[in-house]
């Protein structure tokens, strides 16, 4: 059975670290006890330096259930709301949750008012989210980062388009700030209490681009390479711990296993210990492939996603080195697995190592203009092309936070290069 939370009970239990995140906070947990959101010796908490995250208010088990949220306390398409204003279903569920969301954005009688108070602000968003960034800072992102944030703005693009028409003028910029509350407060959710004439598309064609779910209270969790798995099934979802923890511990979910470039452009934050952390060299190696190559890479499935850990360089980079280097028979008993490739590996090493050489390289220079940036306070608002509002810096000023994230990113991918280059020159193997 769940026990029900309330803050005055945990406040003995908090380490020096973690405060009371506020009264707006209470009030959302009394409205999530409302909606039958059960939680179970956790509770949410403002961790000095870091915002709000979840707190274990008492000593936990592994295995111990520590939420639950129904099924009905979910936003989706399938909500009684979202149902009724009769989105075409052409458009993105993604696209669909954030209109809802803007349309009643400044109705005090919303049904998810004491939720929506608690959420991040857009200039929460403005500062961490590269979505927002300006262009030159944009530009400064890995260049895995910059493919992911570009095929961002595509997606959000597109659904304003589509719903434009549905809301009220001059919104952009709330519906960019709805989108973004969507696309960082979701999670996976294929409708197992529904019917099939109720599904968006026949279940055997859901993809995850028809799963959206917004959860209320599991989205307070913070993400760790290893951490608490949220499960679902038809009654909603439930979060079971992981391992034990101590009262005064931060506890965790696990968002999968993303790289930082992943989490700092979806998310607008990074890990300072990222197992799954990786690096992409495809802007190095793809401009420098003829078309004949490109077309052979691209038949044998081995066309981009060249990635870089800190030990290895992958089996498709391999595959990419080999086709530029050696004869055409010797790249096709690699890729066909009829030779493991160890007669010719010396000589790819030496292609990997020069090809990390390039990378620390273009690595120093964008460090260098890093540093150079001048940390300004503030945001000058100005309009872009599109007639919407935009932030506006000097040219070479940046905030501090930005500045920060883009040197601390930059560092990891420079030892992630490093150590794979070192790995590389005492022998080691490429996967």
């Amino acid at each position: 059975m769940f026990e029900s939370l309330m803050f005055p009970r945990w406040h003995t239990y908090i380490m020096a670290a973690a405060l009371s995140p506020g009264e707006q906070h209470q009030f959302f947990i009394k409205w999530a006890n409302k909606q039958g959101i059960e939680m179970n010796g956790v509770a949410p908490a403002k961790f000095v330096g870091r915002g709000i995250g979840i707190i274990a208010a008492r000593d936990l088990e592994k295995g111990e259930k520590i939420v639950f949220v129904p099924a009905s306390a979910l936003i989706s398409i399938d909500s009684k709301p979202i149902r009724s204003r009769n989105f075409p279903k052409s458009f993105s569920i993604h696209g669909r949750l954030a209109a809802h969301l803007a349309l009643t954005h400044s109705d005090v009688e919303s049904s998810h008012k004491p939720w929506q108070d608690i959420w991040p602000s857009e200039e929460d968003f403005k500062t961490i989210l590269p979505l927002n960034w300006p262009d030159n800072l944009q530009s400064l992102l890995p260049a895995a980062a910059q493919d992911l944030l570009a095929a961002q703005q595509k997606k959000l693009e597109k659904d304003w388009k589509d719903l434009q028409p549905f809301l009220p003028p001059d919104s952009k910029d709330l519906f960019s700030y709805t989108w973004t509350i969507v696309n960082t407060r979701c999670f996976y959710w294929d409708y197992p209490d529904l019917p099939p004439s109720r599904l968006p598309k026949k279940r055997q064609s859901l993809t995850a681009d028809d799963c959206y779910a917004m959860c209320p209270f599991l989205d307070y969790f913070n993400h760790a390479d290893e951490g608490c798995e949220p499960l679902y099934d038809i009654l909603g979802y439930t979060v079971t711990c992981n391992r034990d923890y101590k009262a005064g511990e931060e506890v965790y979910v696990s968002y999968g296993s993303h790289n930082n470039d992943f989490l700092l452009v979806e998310y607008g934050f990074i890990l300072e210990q990222n197992n799954c952390d990786t690096t992409q060299v495809d802007h190095l190696i793809l401009p420098k492939l003829t078309q004949a190559e490109i077309e052979t890479l691209k038949e044998d499935s081995f066309y981009g996603n060249y990635t870089v850990t800190n030990h290895s360089v992958c089996h498709r980079t391999q595959a990419a080195l080999r086709l530029q280097t050696l004869p055409a028979r010797r790249y096709c008993v690699f890729v066909s697995g009829a030779d493991d490739g160890s007669s010719d590996q010396k000589r790819i090493d030496i292609k990997c190592r020069q090809l990390l050489d390039e990378y620390a390289r273009e690595i120093i220079h964008t460090e260098d203009a890093i540093d150079g940036l001048d940390v300004k306070d503030g945001f000058e608002i100005g309009v872009d092309k599109a007639g919407s509002a935009k932030e506006t810096m000097e040219e070479g000023s940046v905030k501090a936070e930005r500045k920060d994230i883009l040197a601390k990113r930059w560092t990891q991918v420079r030892n992630i290069v490093n150590e794979c280059s070192r790995q590389l020159s005492n022998g080691g193997k490429t996967d």
